[in-house]
């Protein structure tokens, strides 16, 4: 009896096991769709599970979804744009519309812009998305391309929706390894108008910074109790948890705090001092250390040296990192691609130039990555710009009638293309 009660007691276990294998494996299959609200105000999530088993059937499945949306929402696809097909490159996706996309009213279009980023840089291998409109590379309302985007580039309020959308460019403020220093990481992104910017920044830097060698200054569990501006001065409620020093960090108390007030001062503009309280109150220290009754103004000291390089100084550093990049990627496309001699004559109409560099401002996408766009051209360890457009030193650009200098990987020879 005893016996056959552990073997049934085996026999549960294992069905549990199993069960939870099969839930794992669907979640990790389960892609995020989304659409917009009714009143299009905001996005909407849906969960959804492919059926399919090669990148051109996964493709044609999200389109289809984009176009079902939930009862009572919207799809992102409206007023007449459709997707005229896409390009696979190395690390990112192209995706074409129609010349209806241009008469999308602002929110409308950065909704579907963020939709679209969103859905597709699920897929493996795609960090990030570029829109193209007819070919062209899209324009925003200024006339400033637009250069390729991953989830990160947009910030919404998925409660209150938004009334537009605005772009910034942050520039944060995080501690070095040593913890007494701080290193400035600028980071480009659209955030709903509904948004007040010093929040923004503020919940950048409680998420924690992307560039190598910078380490947290905010635990993730960080609140903000209450915000407010008045008189150029901003100030900053937070919850006890600012106090708590970050596990994987060696952030001293003043280091920590010119993180924040430096941030929110080089962005905001109108802002000229930082107020901080703790729940609310000023009488008592920062981490012990810092008396808060006081305003904080932009204080360089705590600046690593070199962080404030001029844009050809850094135009020139990344060119030069970018190489031994390139040279390492080179020939790394999907299977099939041809060799970097080849490659350099892939393209009609291509435009080469080895060496060169191309500057402009709020420019960037990772080294590696896959700047696509028609009639692009793109060198040898090269930075595409153009504000908010491009890619830095050393990426690979695709796209029709592009071409790619000897030594990078063209990948425009494997990409999948299709007609939505």
């Amino acid at each position: 009896m005893k016996k056959t009660g552990r073997i049934l007691l085996l026999l549960f276990l294992a069905l549990l096991l199993l069960c939870g294998c099969e839930k794992k494996q669907a979640e990790e299959n389960e892609y995020t769709v989304y659409y917009v609200n009714a009143t299009r105000t905001r996005l909407v999530e849906s969960k959804y599970e492919p059926a399919a088993k090669t990148f051109e059937e996964l493709m044609e499945e999200l389109f289809d979804q984009l176009e079902l949306p939930p009862s009572g929402d919207m799809s992102v696809l409206q007023d007449g744009v459709k997707v005229n097909g896409y390009e696979r490159g190395i690390d990112a996706l192209r995706i074409d519309f129609s010349k209806e996309y241009y008469e999308l009213g602002n929110t409308d279009e950065v909704l579907l812009r963020a939709a679209i980023v969103k859905t597709f840089s699920q897929i493996p291998g795609v960090t990030k998305v570029m829109i193209t409109v007819e070919q062209e590379q899209l324009h925003d309302a200024q006339g400033q391309p637009v250069a390729a985007m991953d989830a990160d580039s947009f910030i919404d309020t998925k409660d209150g929706g938004i009334n537009s959308y605005l772009y910034a460019k942050l520039a944060l403020y995080f501690p070095d390894e040593s913890g007494k220093k701080l290193v400035r990481e600028v980071r480009s992104l659209h955030y709903s108008s509904n948004m007040v910017l010093e929040r923004v920044i503020i919940e950048q830097l409680i998420a924690g910074p992307k560039e190598k060698g910078a380490k947290p200054v905010l635990t993730g569990a960080v609140k903000i109790q209450n915000l407010s501006i008045r008189d150029g001065i901003c100030t900053i409620s937070f919850d006890e948890e600012v106090n708590r020093v970050p596990a994987e960090s060696a952030v001293t108390a003043e280091a920590a705090l010119y993180a924040i007030v430096n941030s929110i001062c080089e962005t905001c503009d109108e802002i000229t001092g930082v107020r901080i309280e703790i729940a609310g109150d000023d009488s008592v220290k920062f981490r012990e250390e810092v008396d808060l009754e006081q305003v904080f103004s932009m204080n360089y000291a705590f600046v690593e040296e070199g962080t404030f390089a001029t844009e050809a100084q850094n135009l020139a550093a990344e060119t030069q990192a970018a190489e031994v990049q390139t040279t390492a990627a080179a020939g790394q496309t999907e299977a099939g691609s041809s060799s970097p001699a080849d490659a350099a004559q892939a393209g009609a109409e291509a435009g080469v130039d080895t060496g060169a560099a191309q500057g402009g401002e709020e420019a960037g996408v990772d080294a590696g990555a896959v700047q696509v766009g028609a009639e692009a051209g793109v060198d040898a360890g090269a930075g595409q710009a153009g504000a908010e457009a491009g890619v830095n030193a050393g990426a690979v650009q695709v796209g029709a009638e592009a071409g790619v200098d000897a030594g990078a990987a063209q990948a425009g020879a494997d990409v999948a293309q299709t007609g939505a």
